[in-house]
């Protein structure tokens, strides 16, 4: 197709992305794939960090969807590098018209040696057109070096999807209440993920179960105290 010619708005958008700094440990803000949606406008934003497997490790959404609606174990095989555009893909077919969706676009990098991030974008009305496509082509550079800058610690495999999220946010300073807002549960199913992932962890406190999300030595800050 002819190249783009780009509106104000998009070309304002366009230098904010590109603009952007990746931030350290952390996957991409909302307001990362705000800027995304206002230049591919779509109805649900998903990045993804999965294992080699095809198992998701971590993942955000947009708008927010709560963490309890996702399968931490489902592992639907190795997740595509570069752009899939599933309406277009006899394989895919089938799985959009199961979910209600009327269109998908998947575009996947490299994230280190065993990991791939992934940012997915859903139209549930519409179909994503060449041009959108040119449009994700063109932001794709900015996309793979703020997507790739994340780093999945070696956490143990068996800690939930769920009970990762709430440690990232402990790991921001979120108190229970807080991350309890956040996930749209009661503080009481946040000190529960805490107790599991405190246990698959081997550690006893707050302090040192963010050490150890961040792969640091816990034995100095491993003292047993209250939950927030």
């Amino acid at each position: 197709m002819p190249d783009l010619v780009l509106t104000e708005r998009e070309q304002s958008c366009l230098r904010a992305l590109m603009a952007l700094e990746p931030t350290p440990g952390a996957l991409p803000a909302p307001h990362v794939l705000a800027l995304v949606d206002r230049l591919i406008p779509c109805d649900e934003i998903d990045v993804h960090i999965a294992d080699s497997t095809g198992c998701v490790l971590e993942a955000v959404s947009l708008p927010h969807v709560p963490w309890g609606s996702f399968d931490p174990q489902a592992c639907d095989g190795p997740l595509p590098l570069g752009i899939v555009h599933q309406s277009r893909d006899p394989d895919h077919q089938d799985l959009l018209r199961s979910v209600g969706v009327a269109d998908g676009v998947v575009i996947g990098f490299r994230n280190g040696k065993d990991h791939v991030s992934q940012l997915s974008l859903d139209r549930h009305r519409s179909t994503f057109t060449d041009r959108d496509l040119a449009m994700l082509r063109m932001i794709s550079p900015a996309l793979q070096r703020l997507m790739r800058s994340h780093q999945t610690c070696a956490l143990p495999s068996s800690l939930t999807l769920t009970e990762r999220r709430v440690l990232q946010l402990v790991a921001t300073g979120r108190s229970n209440s807080d991350i309890a807002e956040d996930l749209y549960v009661s503080v009481a199913t946040v000190r529960k993920h805490l107790e599991h992932a405190y246990r698959k962890l081997g550690v006893h406190n707050r302090m040192a179960a963010v050490v150890a999300f961040r792969g640091g030595p816990t034995s100095a800050v491993d003292q047993v105290e209250e939950y927030a």
